[in-house]
């Protein structure tokens, strides 16, 4: 019965999290951020893969958005539908390597209440189907060690696949498999039967169309991708490390991010030393990549939210290996543990209050800066396309939308009236996706629109062109506060001379 009381907890817990969710996207009306919109672009221009990433993303958008109007509700619903499914399996996973469906319960709470889980269950990105693909790789792994049936590895190879699809780093992934299957005694046998190579083949196959893209446009998305690890900016430990830690300490909360490194050090002793397979998977599937972007850190090259899935497995790790410890402990460490867990749930309850209504805190009298609050990315960008459709509308027929930046140029293309194609000026930029579809050929001699934010033209934009006005200068400011937040400039531009440049790949 009490079994049973968990199970029941944990799918009320699930289903409460998902209608939350939709709940919230579909009433806060809060504007996409520059990543959702730029996906959002991605899905009306199909294709095979993109330059920054494959196409799982938008494919996901584009099939909500097929059947749905168009609008934030829209783009985002995949991120709650996904974040439930991969709930369900994390849960399935966490229960059955713990034996307790308490500990089941446990991992599905806390995961999606970090900092890190609550973005994920509403902002829709390239790490939505990567955390759902990884999870659902180690459920077939796991059930390929309990089980031993070769039936789960073309299941391995498609989820591997499909996570191909979604995030490049499941190329890593993939490594992490084979270093489990080398590093397990139980398990190398595999490797003398056709099995292991036939879900390579599998998820090859799977992963094909991004193959298939790269090599009809140079390779060029695995440029990017080995440029953005490779460039190093500067070595500075003290900076970097320590803020990389402390940025997964943050977005995981302190607790149960030393839960999950302490978890990890007696799986890995366990997986290792003593050949336990249950914990040498989890130790193989989150502390290489954990590891590997820590030392990418030293260079200045990360992201708090890159390693994400590397805390699939190490969050279930950290919380089965505590609570067999708890048990053992003395009442001291007990209740210390005890108060870190309640305390834990409380800030993360807090900090989900906060973030998804941030209103209530300025209630209060707190005020945040303006630059620190977390939602004001999420507005202004309609009133900004309202305005940039006012003055498209005194210009020319044919004139098109234009800026310097990806992220401000799938704004445009969202929130303009009728989502033009917006085109994304090639001078003094990284490379972006827009090069793949902009034919400034084409606009030659046409005039347009030309926003940037927080800055003036650019002299080099104003060269491309004939003659140059300023229509207006609208500056957004927050909901909550009233505080200055961005402002663009909304140019008026005649004449495009056209005119290129040598742009970076990263």
């Amino acid at each position: 019965m009490e079994t049973k009381k968990y199970v029941y907890l944990t799918y009320i817990t699930i289903i409460g999290f998902l209608i939350f969710r939709i709940f919230y996207i579909a009433t806060t009306h809060y504007n996409l951020v520059q990543d959702e919109a730029y996906f959002w672009d991605w899905s009306r221009h199909p294709a095979l893969s993109y330059y920054d990433m494959g196409p799982m993303v938008a494919w996901i958008i584009g099939f909500f958005t097929s059947f749905l109007p168009l609008s934030e509700f829209s783009v985002r619903l995949g991120a709650p539908v996904f974040a439930a499914m991969t709930a369900v399996i994390i849960y399935i996973l966490a229960a059955d390597i713990t034996e307790s469906r308490l500990l089941g319960f446990v991992v599905v709470v806390l995961f999606p209440l970090t900092p890190a889980g609550m973005g994920g269950g509403v902002i829709i990105t390239y790490y939505t189907p990567q955390i759902f693909f990884m999870s659902l790789t180690a459920l077939f792994l796991w059930l390929l060690i309990k089980r031993g049936e070769a039936l789960w590895w073309p299941f391995i190879g498609l989820s591997l696949g499909l996570g191909l699809l979604s995030h490049h780093m499941f190329a890593f992934f993939s490594a992490e498999v084979g270093l489990f299957i080398l590093l397990s005694k139980n398990q190398r046998k595999w490797l003398k039967s056709p099995w292991p190579y036939l879900a390579l083949l599998i998820e090859l196959a799977a992963a094909s169309p991004i193959f298939i893209w790269n090599i009809a446009n140079d390779y060029v998305m695995f440029k990017h991708a080995t440029g953005l690890m490779s460039k190093v900016s500067y070595f500075d430990i003290a900076s970097t490390f320590l803020k990389f830690i402390g940025g997964q300490a943050g977005i995981y909360t302190p607790f149960l991010f030393f839960a999950v490194l302490y978890g990890l050090s007696v799986s890995g002793y366990r997986g290792i030393r003593l050949r336990d397979d249950k914990h040498l998977m989890l130790f193989c599937l989150s502390a290489p990549i954990i590891i590997f972007i820590a030392l990418l850190s030293i260079g200045g090259r990360t992201e708090a939210n890159w390693p994400v899935s590397g805390f699939i497995t190490g969050v279930i790790s950290g919380i089965y290996i505590v609570y067999e410890k708890y048990k053992n402990w003395t009442p001291f460490r007990r209740s210390f543990i005890r108060a870190s867990f309640v305390f834990t749930i409380f800030l993360c309850v807090l900090v989900s209050v906060i973030a998804h209504y941030p209103s209530l805190i300025y209630s209060i009298g707190i005020n945040i800066p303006a630059q620190r609050d977390p939602t004001n990315r999420l507005y202004g960008w309609d009133e900004l396309g309202k305005n940039v459709s006012a003055v498209l509308e005194t210009m020319p027929q044919g004139s098109f939308v234009a800026t310097i930046n990806y992220g401000l140029n799938a704004e445009l293309a969202f929130y303009v009236k009728g989502n033009p194609q917006v085109y994304e000026i090639p001078v003094s930029r990284r490379f972006s996706q827009y090069d793949f579809w902009n034919d400034f050929k084409n606009v030659k001699g046409r005039d347009a629109v030309y926003v940037v934010g927080n800055r003036t033209i650019e002299e080099s934009v104003k060269a491309l062109f004939e003659s140059v006005e300023l229509a207006e200068h609208l500056k957004i400011y927050a909901r909550t506060n009233n505080a200055f937040i961005r402002d663009f400039y909304i140019y008026k531009c005649y004449g495009y001379k056209g005119g290129s440049e040598v742009l970076s790949s990263f």
